[in-house]
């Protein structure tokens, strides 16, 4: 038997979702919950109320809202009411976050006047951190740093407070990451160790990479709560421009590529070019809104993944401090759906099976090439981006990745054009791609990159 409404508070929420989502229009909201906009009007206005316990659980689903949002679980007293609605604000503007990422790193790209505007991108960086062309992957220099000093922010200063709600108890989470584990936890979301960029300089031979450990939940309680308050102030500003007198928290954490300051937890994001002769392709991946924390519901190359190592223990630890390894592991996950190796096991990977070894020795034959560009930054979630590009021989392509999948555990791996495997590497899917598809800030940085060097890296 379903459990009695005591108060819905259905008025009070769907303004709460209109505002947080931007819609103006009641008729708008009205397709949301599958409605009549009449009824819509009615139940803001308070003429109308709804003690349908289906109909309730229909709208709480339909807006991404637990069915106690709407009173179907008891009767809170007033205080814990109070707290309920901070949740459910804060869920609400989590919500915008993911849907609108795109648009709100353009928007927070618009408030960096000084770093260097990658390709006409949003994917921002600064001098040194870019090489000045493409450098194979293996004169990237790594050095790791065993003592390296704890950054000066971790996401729990006074500055962050309103973005990491109450708990039950009216407690405030003491990090983001336990308010997004509790409140709105993503298919994908596992502390693992990580390594933690230090220092990074690039020339024309070639690079150096500096790293000390951290964790992901470390990035994530910096870097998303700079987002979450991006969201927040867009929100409150109606979608106007921002200024950062809006966003105390991005001021406190000031330069963005200043890694003695916060966590700097890269991810490694690769373009995969396919060469074939009857034509070069390429691949696009839709992560999903509700899988992934990072670049949620945006449009990404194949693969994207954060620089870590696979299994515990320091002999992992060193053994994976190789970009290409984590290179290689994302290939298998991403394209194949091969079980992620989450870090938790102290068991390591064995490299030599396929799709590793495969892809190893068309590196080793110059069948398969790894560039790397350099570093930048997604201004919206300042995480930090590896830009590299893999361009591979089609008759290494198809060993590795016999099976490929449509869907992996991440999204939807974009439909191939007719008669061949990827979407063909032309001007107009690349021009199309870079004005119109919702690419992440380092995914549009890697496809103007590799289009600007690709007599160089496609010859």
């Amino acid at each position: 038997m379903s459990s009695p409404v005591h108060n819905s508070r259905l008025g009070d929420v769907i303004k709460a979702y209109m505002k947080a989502h931007g819609l103006t229009k009641h008729d708008e909201m009205a397709r949301v919950l599958g409605v009549d906009r009449t009824l819509v009007s009615r139940y803001i206005s308070g003429a109308r109320t709804c003690r349908d316990v289906l109909q309730l659980r229909r709208f709480a689903q339909a807006m991404d809202l637990p069915p106690e949002t709407f009173g179907l679980l008891g009767a809170p007293d007033e205080a814990q009411q109070e707290l309920d609605d901070v949740v459910t604000e804060w869920r609400l503007v989590r919500q915008t976050l993911n849907r609108n990422r795109h648009m709100l790193t353009a928007a927070a790209a618009r408030l960096y006047w000084d770093p260097i505007q990658i390709e006409g991108t949003t994917c921002i960086s600064q001098p040194g951190w870019m090489a000045p062309t493409p450098v194979d992957l293996d004169s990237i220099c790594l050095d790791f740093d065993t003592e390296a000093k704890d950054p000066t922010l971790n996401g729990a200063e006074t500055a962050s407070e309103p973005y990491r709600p109450p708990r039950s108890n009216g407690m405030r989470y003491g990090r983001y990451s336990q308010a997004v584990r509790a409140i709105a936890q993503p298919a994908l979301f596992e502390n693992r160790t990580s390594y933690r960029l230090l220092d990074v300089s690039f020339e024309a031979n070639g690079g150096r990479m500096s790293y000390g450990l951290t964790t992901y939940f470390d990035m994530v309680d910096v870097c998303e709560v700079i987002a979450h308050e991006t969201a927040a102030a867009w929100i409150a500003n109606g979608g106007e421009k921002l200024e950062m007198n809006d966003l105390p928290f991005r001021s406190l954490v000031g330069n963005l590529f200043d890694a003695s300051r916060r966590p700097i937890l890269p991810s490694i994001n690769t373009l995969t070019v396919r060469r074939a002769p009857d034509g070069d392709t390429f691949f696009l991946h839709r992560r999903g809104s509700t899988t992934v924390t990072l670049a949620a519901g945006l449009s990404h190359i194949v693969p994207a993944g954060v620089f870590q190592p696979a299994a515990i223990g320091h002999a992992n630890v060193m053994r994976d401090f190789s970009l290409w390894r984590n290179m290689i592991r994302e290939f298998s996950e991403e394209f194949l759906d091969a079980p992620e190796h989450d870090g938790s096991s102290g068991t390591p990977v064995d490299y030599d099976i396929k799709p590793f070894r495969t892809l190893t020795e068309g590196r080793r034959d110059g069948k398969v090439q790894a560039w790397c560009f350099g570093i930048g930054m997604d201004p919206l979630a300042p995480a930090g981006e590896i830009l590299t590009t893999v361009v591979i021989d089609s008759e290494i392509f198809d060993a590795a990745f016999a099976g490929m999948v449509e869907r992996n555990a991440e999204g939807e791996i974009y439909p191939s054009d007719d008669g061949t495997i990827g979407i063909r590497w032309t001007p107009s899917n690349v021009r199309r791609a870079l004005n119109h598809e919702p690419l992440a800030a380092a995914a549009a940085a890697c496809i103007a990159l590799t289009w600007k060097y690709r007599s160089v890296l496609l010859p």
